[in-house]
């Protein structure tokens, strides 16, 4: 199944509810996602993560996002979350077809969300992945960071921070793209002290 905004759109209200009931949630800052593509990063430690950026978003835009090829094996999640606007990367390649669906998904003028940290299992002190520092670089889309609050627990408060957009350097060579990276991560975890 591929990509079906509309269902999307059918499927957030129902999610948002799943949320709210589930924890004391909040989000903050929403308003400060522009019009047009993007690319939205965030913190990731649980698999609950792309689910609250997608109701932080609410149904004002088209939401895609990269996930690891792994969940597109199991049976039913799959096909579920293709139609979500998921789509597979092979995090242990350079993974050219990822790349080129990321690029045409932010230049079409939708909100592209990647986990830069490329999983739940890392470590503080961990390098982020470059993949979303090279999409911003080399469309000029703005990339507006997100915190996502940790430990999250039943009923307990979880937070959906959005920072300030900002478009970052041009760049061509990895360096570039791991300097992209690093601030990246560094306005991110900035958000936790805004709570």
């Amino acid at each position: 199944m591929k990509y079906n905004r509309t269902f999307q759109a059918l499927a957030i209200p129902i999610v948002n509810v799943y949320d709210h009931l589930k924890y004391n949630y909040h989000v903050i800052g929403r308003e400060k996602v522009p019009d047009g593509g993007c690319v939205l990063v965030a913190n990731h430690t649980q698999w609950a993560d792309p689910v609250l950026v997608g109701t932080a978003l609410g149904n004002q835009y088209p939401l895609v996002a990269m996930a690891k090829k792994e969940l597109f094996q199991i049976k039913l999640l799959g096909p579920l979350i293709s139609a979500l606007g998921a789509f597979p990367v092979d995090r242990g390649t350079a993974d050219i077809g990822a790349i080129k669906t990321s690029l045409k998904a932010v230049k079409e003028g939708k909100k592209l969300l990647i986990f830069p940290e490329g999983g739940t299992k890392h470590k503080a002190g961990d390098e982020a992945k470059v993949g979303a520092a090279m999409i911003a670089a080399r469309t000029g889309a703005p990339i507006v960071p997100i915190y996502i609050s940790e430990n999250k627990k039943f009923r307990s408060k979880v937070y959906v921070v959005f920072g300030d957009a900002y478009i970052p350097e041009k760049t061509k060579s990895k360096d570039g793209y791991r300097a992209i990276a690093d601030d990246m991560m560094r306005r991110i975890y900035a958000l936790k002290e805004t709570i």
